[in-house]
């Protein structure tokens, strides 16, 4: 994944990021699902959220992380450190704070057998299957709105495809030891999509899902709230 392949701090940062573009994500399910509902009468569960979820996914990812990479560009021009490449060291850390997380992981639930199996079954890329965890999460706290709660995430999933991005259209590509010139930024938002398209995909479905099953169980109801009255 392009995030080994990243300095310490550059790292961080794009843990962070990963954490505030998910917030944003939420803010846009959570917003389109309100004007969809309250100003425009959509009232239909399924297809609310369905809506929703698309507008979380494009403006919310796709148009994020776009947004994100022109920012992050700039950032990297005016500071030099950021565009050091991970030392030895800080690979193997790197590997062991995986291993250890996955451990820890694994004895509650093991994410990584189930999300790799899904890889190998779709041959998915390992940055496009960590975001189907986000995806799921954001389908649940911002288009359903369960309570308001954010769940603890696996935020290397969007960290993952952050570094992805900024390698190829900052960076440049890392292969086989040798440094690739970053690609233009005029290929990114394809590049976005290819690599996210499944999470969308998924999230638009799982929306409608829910959706219709909501006016399954309760017929009638146009928001999971109206189950708790």
């Amino acid at each position: 994944m392009s995030l080994r392949e990243l300095n310490t701090r550059a790292r961080r940062r794009l843990r962070i990021h990963g954490w505030l573009l998910t917030l944003w994500c939420l803010l846009v399910g959570g917003f389109s699902n309100w004007l969809l509902l309250r100003k425009l009468d959509v009232t239909t569960p399924a297809v609310r959220y369905a809506m929703s979820a698309i507008v979380m996914y494009s403006l919310g990812l796709v148009v994020g992380v776009r947004v994100w990479l022109r920012h992050f560009a700039a950032a990297v021009r005016d500071d030099a450190e950021l565009r050091a490449p991970a030392t030895v060291g800080e690979k193997m850390a790197f590997d062991h704070e995986r291993e250890d997380r996955n451990k820890a992981a694994g004895k509650s639930f093991d994410w990584g057998d189930i999300l790799g199996s899904a890889a190998d079954l779709f041959s998915f890329d390992e940055a496009a299957v960590l975001l189907l965890i986000p995806a799921v999460i954001l389908l649940v706290v911002g288009v359903l709105m369960l309570g308001g709660l954010l769940p603890v995430m696996l935020v290397d999933g969007l960290a993952g495809l952050l570094a992805e991005v900024a390698v190829q259209f900052v960076f440049g590509a890392l292969i086989a030891r040798r440094l690739l010139k970053p690609r233009h930024s005029d290929d990114a938002f394809i590049h976005i999509v290819g690599k996210t398209w499944v999470a969308g995909a998924l999230l638009v479905l799982l929306s409608a899902v829910m959706g219709w099953g909501l006016r399954h169980i309760h017929p009638g109801a146009v928001a999971f709230g109206d189950l708790f009255r």
